[in-house]
């Protein structure tokens, strides 16, 4: 963290706190039965967004290796992917 501008991480840990926000308003949408795909979508991108800031900054990453940077990254997309792919099967499970 000694090559970041703590006005910088400070801003980072504003929008962090504005993406929980937004999931927790998000999840009260995921608890009805009928809930569309969309917002199951929206909660994950929010969670890799969320994923990325901390390795990017929190981690202090930005400047780093670019291997480590992309593969600390790659880890939550690839779950991300994977629910967002579960959550696709069953959605379509229950149209057909």
């Amino acid at each position: 963290m000694n090559d970041r501008d703590p006005r910088q991480l400070q801003k980072t840990w504003i929008v962090l706190v504005l993406m929980v926000l937004a999931g927790m308003l998000l999840s009260l949408k995921l608890q009805d039965p009928a809930a569309p795909l969309v917002f199951t979508l929206a909660l994950l991108t929010l969670a890799v967004l969320k994923a990325r800031l901390v390795v990017l900054d929190f981690l202090g990453l930005r400047s780093g290796p670019q291997v480590l940077r992309v593969g600390l990254i790659a880890w939550p997309l690839f779950f991300t992917l994977a629910a967002a792919a579960k959550a696709l099967i069953a959605a379509v499970s229950r149209v057909g």
